[in-house]
């Protein structure tokens, strides 16, 4: 099999680096219920930030950045309550271009129903300590609900890069903009 360009091995990096507090899902199984399923976007004032910025060397990366969740339906009825949401990711790992591992931090998730009220506040934390992805529909956010709304629940989702970030190996990278789809299934 022929190695991915080093173009697109950063773009999947840029993706899994971009979920590092969340870290990477593999254990959602069919015979789980989906509870609540969100569209997914960067905020255009709170971009995913790499402090350093990213490079071709790995090293000790913090990494914070805000998601306007919307869109949010409910297929068992379950969490019908819940419509839209801002996640807010802070965290830390060891990164570069090519991904991101030793992965420790939070999401939180501030909940609002309908009419716009706010309806809690869940926690989302790793449940992988190792994100490493060639190929972007393998860069799944996820972790596991530890307090709030949806308590108990998997997250997985994925996310695509809506800014460039070509620019990882080359000149580093400090933010990056995207947008995707976050499940939630018990």
């Amino acid at each position: 099999m022929k190695p991915s360009p080093p173009r697109h091995r950063a773009t999947a990096a840029v993706l899994a680096l971009a979920a590092i507090v969340a870290g990477q899902s593999t254990t959602a199984t069919a015979a789980a219920r989906t509870v609540l399923t969100c569209h997914v976007a960067t905020t255009a004032d709170r971009p995913i930030t790499f402090s350093p910025p990213l490079s071709t060397r790995t090293r000790p990366t913090r990494v914070t950045g805000t998601f306007r969740v919307t869109a949010c339906t409910s297929p068992d009825h379950s969490a019908n309550g819940l419509r839209s949401a801002v996640a807010t990711m802070n965290g830390s790992g060891q990164a570069g271009c090519s991904g991101g591992s030793d992965i420790t931090g939070t999401v939180t998730v501030v909940w609002y129903d309908a009419a716009g009220k706010r309806a809690g506040t869940s926690v989302v934390v790793p449940n992988q300590r190792a994100v490493n992805s060639y190929n972007p529909s393998d860069a799944l956010l996820g972790g596991t609900v530890t307090r709030g709304p949806l308590a108990g629940t998997s997250m997985t989702g994925s996310a695509t890069p809506t800014s460039d970030v070509t620019s990882c190996i080359t000149r580093g990278l400090a933010t990056v903009r995207g947008a995707g789809t976050v499940t939630f299934r018990r």
